[in-house]
């Protein structure tokens, strides 16, 4: 008779599976003999797989029992960036720093192409955000996404001129000294 295994789990990866050392035992106290076999199934994308263990037990005898253990691993994790940025910078209009070029890597699948955009936002006269945006995924459907946002301040950002004044005004509007 083989002890009672642990139930079937599921584990994330890149975590391999363990599993628990069968015990067995004989009524007529004799010698057995443990042995196990695995079988691996493929899941349904990279890293992700399921492995069974089959022990089987023999007495001196030749009978024989068998227990088995599936371990599940899955992939649920996004994949990440090795490249340092800054999630948030502040620059002058002439310090706008270009976009950097960041690496994706995945624990346990490939990573697809990642999808840039990039757009303006909050913007007044005197300054506007950058929003830079990565959204890249891996080949189980686990998606990330890196933002950078880009405070940029304009240093001469110009005088608002009410409408008014383009109308007829009597008060004379000096373009230069704008």
């Amino acid at each position: 008779v083989i002890a009672k295994l642990p139930e079937a789990s599921t584990i994330n990866c890149p975590a391999t599976p363990v599993f628990e050392q069968a015990t067995a035992t004989d009524t007529c106290n004799s010698t057995v003999k443990l042995t196990f076999v695995d079988v691996t199934k493929a899941g349904n994308c990279a890293g992700s797989y399921t492995v069974t263990r089959t022990w089987t037990a023999t007495d001196l005898a030749g009978n024989t029992a068998t227990a088995t253990q599936t371990i599940t691993v899955q992939d649920t994790t996004g994949p990440t960036t090795t490249t340092v940025f800054a999630p948030s910078i502040d620059v002058n209009c002439d310090a706008v720093p270009v976009k950097p070029d960041l690496v994706f890597v995945d624990n346990c699948s490939t990573v697809n192409t990642a999808v840039y955009t990039e757009k303006t936002i909050n913007k007044t006269v005197n300054s506007y955000s950058l929003v830079r945006e990565w959204n890249v995924s891996d080949a189980c459907g686990n998606a990330s996404k890196f933002t950078q946002i880009v405070n940029v301040t304009i240093a001469n950002g110009g005088k608002t001129i009410e409408s008014t004044a383009c109308n007829a005004d009597s008060s004379p509007i000096d373009l230069n000294t704008l």
